[in-house]
């Protein structure tokens, strides 16, 4: 399936091995099937385009860079130039390419060419292609080859939501938006501005202005990062939160146990700490612990003294697995 229309027409075609060739002319392009526009924005754009890609642009065969397969150079644009009204290219041939050239085993130059859809003008060069077979084909890109049936048309929804916009944004508003930051963007360069400038939605939401200095917008960035919000460092507060909520819930889980007589109150402390440093192991140990002390006996306020004139058999139990001998309970464990 094809992503564009076929074209016929705009053909460039080569004599000898020049050094320099037509890729398009200025004007209103108009051919059987659909029309676009070159002007000398079209070529500005084409340059900065070039140049932002940092390497030669290249001219293929049949344009086979497009089709996903071997794709040797039959030469390289080592320059765009305006010249009687057309966009010119200064071309370094490899040897093979000089030679079908020379030979006349090709004839035409076809240009790749972006062409914007709000307003139909050109304002892309992807690459120059040697072919028989010259046709300019319309929507994005345009290829001047009637054989060639690859192709891509450009998302406006993905370029939407990198612009920060809505995806259903109207495609006008979007190359509004597109044209405003590569105006920015020259500006800054124009400018021989240092500082690079935040992102506006970023901006907004670290709480600063549009347009705040990169150095301000990581130092905000920093300052979250290490939990403090408007000088209160939250990071430390939740942990404390969380310290003081764990102590909570293990001194209730120690509450529990004594008041189920699961454990005695000179294990509270060893409890306190079992409970805060593994609760569900605590949990999981109060759950199968047999019951130590009478539920008459226990008291929960820390007091270990016997609340009968002779120790009774639940005492003694608790006593032997403490290591406390009855001579010992007798002399130490009266209330006073």
């Amino acid at each position: 399936m094809k992503d564009f229309l076929m074209l016929k027409g705009g053909s460039v075609e080569l004599t000898g091995v020049p050094a320099t060739v037509t890729v398009l002319p200025l004007g209103h392009v108009v051919s059987s099937k659909g029309e676009f526009n070159v002007d000398e924005a079209s070529f500005q754009s084409m340059k900065e385009q070039i140049a932002q890609r940092g390497v030669d642009l290249v001219v293929d065969y049949e344009h086979q860079t497009l089709k996903g397969v071997e794709a040797p150079a039959a030469g390289w644009v080592k320059a765009l130039r305006l010249e009687a009204g057309n966009i010119v290219a200064d071309v370094e041939w490899t040897p093979r390419g000089a030679e079908y050239l020379k030979n006349r085993e090709y004839r035409y130059l076809s240009p790749v060419v972006d062409v914007r859809k709000a307003d139909n003008c050109a304002i892309g060069l992807h690459s120059l292609a040697l072919t028989n077979t010259p046709a300019i084909e319309h929507m994005t890109p345009i290829v001047n080859s009637e054989n060639y049936e690859g192709g891509h048309t450009m998302d406006m929804q993905k370029l939407a939501e990198l612009l920060g916009l809505d995806p259903n944004t109207a495609e006008e508003q979007i190359w509004e938006a597109l044209q405003t930051v590569l105006a920015e963007n020259k500006s800054l360069k124009e400018g021989g501005e240092t500082a690079s400038v935040a992102n506006k939605a970023v901006c907004e939401l670290l709480g600063l202005k549009a347009g705040a200095p990169t150095a301000d917008v990581t130092a905000k960035i920093m300052e979250l990062k290490s939990g403090t919000i408007d000088g209160v460092n939250l990071l430390e507060e939740l942990k404390a939160l969380k310290r003081q909520n764990a102590r909570r819930k293990a001194e209730e889980a120690v509450t529990l146990a004594l008041s189920a007589g699961k454990i005695t109150p000179a294990q509270k402390d060893w409890a306190q700490s079992y409970a805060l440093a593994d609760p569900e192991g605590f949990g999981a140990f109060v759950e199968k612990a047999p019951q130590v002390v009478p539920m008459g006996e226990v008291d929960l306020g820390g007091s270990v003294a016997l609340k009968s004139a002779a120790p009774d058999e639940a005492t003694m139990l608790v006593c032997k697995q403490l290591g406390i001998s009855q001579e010992d309970l007798e002399k130490y464990g009266k209330e006073k």
